[in-house]
């Protein structure tokens, strides 16, 4: 999984492989919400414990 930031357009990207999981304006390290939001979309599940 990456995660990117474009300055110029003040957009964050997480991306796994070719697939956009998330693109916004919250930075997803400081939320848990936004990872786990898109790794659903990606199929996954997040379990915590």
């Amino acid at each position: 999984m990456k995660i990117r930031h474009i300055r110029s357009a003040d957009i964050w990207l997480l991306s796994r492989g070719n697939k956009i999981l998330y693109r916004g304006k919250m930075n997803p390290f400081h939320s848990t919400k936004v990872i786990a939001a898109a790794l659903r979309r990606d199929g996954l599940r997040v379990v915590s414990g």
